[in-house]
């Protein structure tokens, strides 16, 4: 397929770069990756010690085919967005990252046609979205008590599912706890061995939903009330598990155990990160 760019907002808005919109890419620069690497010399052998990625920058030259009209299309669209991905389709599959416009020139107008010089900076490596559900059912074996209790404690009352990293790096996950639960934890596992968990100190019977979110640049932990009322849950964590949870690369099974025996759900998503499309 032929490859595609095009900008969404955080409304939803899109820009695209072709024909059938009056705009096109002339030139295109900073697709590509590099890495910042570091060594130590050992009398003439060199060893890696350090490598990072810097921030990555795109350039490229639109041309607005109905001229001034297009450049006003464009500066308002840039103007009334907030948040900008730029989306990047070729056969290889789908791919965005979040960005930021630096600067756009303006030519003068030649044969009704418009230049323009896009400095564009990188705030994201390249993204694919990716999502999972858990749904905890009853499977019988619990406890049952006698007496009227808020919970039916479960004995093995826990729901799991696989997923897939297929990206090099570990990417946080943000979750959604949906339910009744006691002290919930949700464990990632990799070939049988618990590589990192969560736990809440939570007793709830309301059937709130707990988001927690592991973005480094934004992490929360916060109840939503049937009311839509958001409440800081930052403090409910088990401070001796990870809580805040990274998704390694490759396979791994992802378990909720709500610690009771009721219906409930964990909904989970995350992005792959990758250097180049």
């Amino acid at each position: 397929m032929r490859r595609k760019l095009y900008l969404v907002n955080e409304v939803g808005s899109t820009f695209c770069f072709d024909y059938t919109h009056k705009t096109i890419i002339e030139e295109l620069d900073g697709l590509g990756f590099e890495f910042e690497i570091e060594y130590e010399d050992f009398d003439s052998d060199f060893v890696e010690t350090k490598r990072t990625i810097p921030q990555k920058q795109i350039d490229l030259t639109l041309i607005f085919l109905d001229g001034y009209l297009g450049f006003t299309r464009w500066r308002e669209f840039l103007t009334n967005s907030k948040e900008i991905r730029l989306f990047y389709e070729t056969s290889a599959g789908k791919k965005y990252c979040y960005i930021n416009i630096v600067s756009s020139s303006k030519s003068q107008l030649e044969s009704n046609i418009l230049r323009s010089q896009v400095k564009i900076d990188c705030l994201s490596l390249w993204l694919v979205n990716k999502s999972a559900h858990i749904d905890v059912r009853d499977e019988g074996g619990g406890k049952i008590y006698s007496y009227n209790y808020p919970y039916v404690y479960a004995v093995s009352f826990n729901g799991k599912v696989t997923v897939v990293n297929d990206s090099p790096r570990y990417v946080p996950l943000s979750l959604k706890l949906i339910g009744n639960c006691l002290n919930p934890r949700v464990i990632i596992r990799q070939n049988g061995i618990d590589v990192q968990a969560l736990r809440l100190i939570i007793d709830e019977r309301e059937e709130p939903v707990i988001v927690i979110n592991s973005q480094p640049t934004n992490q929360f932990i916060r109840k939503i009330t049937s009311s839509n009322e958001e409440i800081d849950y930052y403090d409910k964590q088990d401070f001796s598990y990870d809580n805040f949870l990274f998704l390694p690369p490759g396979e791994s099974e992802i378990f909720f155990d709500p610690g009771v025996r009721e219906e409930a759900t964990c909904e989970i998503s995350f992005k792959e990160e990758y250097i180049a499309h």
